[in-house]
């Protein structure tokens, strides 16, 4: 009993340090003007939305928040289909390079970002693709691809090689392979996919504030640094944003935790 007194206390307190942060920057943003003076661990006498309705139209949240949702977006859904398929020809097909190609995406994993920031900001510059969605999404793509390749193929390798077999005897060409018979029993992959570089891509603020200067083309993250100046700082700004830019990784968290759970342990007693 004591043990597991001590074992819970523990996870208790973990538990607090880890939601704290949330809950006092969830008190500041409703807060109104004059309980700001107050410390952040108290929560608000009275509840007001002023400081989310100024954020989302005075500080420009409103058109960051479509910027991301697109961005973010599009990432999810190009990488679900580019990491999969390339992980099914990585686990289902015989090629000539095929080992030179899992050596690659190793050490794709292995290279930080800041180490390669500059070639590729060379390289968006070059395409003309600076201060574009799109030059975003192929720097996102490239420097995600290697991890949810290997992700996909820890989930294919537990796949029956029977299902496999049976359709291609069956006269099955390896796209419909794919399409018919992988693919619909790999949707806890799929989502954990979606969701990862959904959260990535959303949270993301190097690659943002390098490709995307312009005003107009910035991201939640980038505006946040709106409310912050070398002398002040708008703490109930920051706080609004910072909740509106989390609500929605939250929700799609909350809504999908089974599933990515699953995604994430798959192959891991394989």
């Amino acid at each position: 009993m004591a043990s597991r007194l001590i074992v819970f206390g523990i996870l208790a307190l973990i538990a607090f340090l880890m939601t704290a942060p949330s809950a006092m920057t969830l008190f500041t943003s409703l807060k109104p003007p004059e309980e700001l003076i107050l410390p952040a661990w108290t929560p608000p006498a009275s509840i007001t939305f002023e400081h989310f309705e100024r954020v989302w139209t005075d500080g420009g949240f409103r058109r960051y928040f479509l910027n991301t949702i697109l961005i973010s977006a599009v990432d999810a859904i190009v990488m679900i289909g580019l990491a999969s398929m390339t992980a099914y020809a990585m686990v289902f097909m015989s090629f000539r390079g095929k080992l030179a190609l899992q050596v690659l995406f190793v050490v794709g994993l292995m290279i930080p970002v800041t180490a390669i920031i500059l070639p590729l900001y060379t390289t968006i510059r070059s395409v003309g693709l600076i201060n574009t969605h799109l030059g975003v999404i192929f720097a996102d793509l490239a420097l995600a691809m290697p991890v949810f390749v290997f992700m996909f193929s820890s989930y294919f390798v537990s796949i029956p090689r029977a299902l496999h077999e049976a359709a291609r005897i069956d006269g099955a060409t390896e796209f419909q392979i794919y399409r018919r018979v992988v693919m619909p029993v790999s949707v806890p992959a799929i989502i954990t996919t979606g969701l990862l570089e959904f959260m990535w891509s959303w949270n993301d603020l190097l690659l943002r504030l390098l490709l995307l200067p312009r005003e107009g083309m910035r991201t939640l993250s980038v505006g946040l640094l709106n409310f912050q100046g070398q002398q002040t700082r708008d703490i109930a700004g920051i706080s609004a944003g910072t909740v509106i830019m989390a609500i929605p990784v939250v929700l799609l968290f909350l809504f999908f935790q089974r599933h990515f759970v699953r995604g994430m342990t798959a192959g891991a007693v394989k």
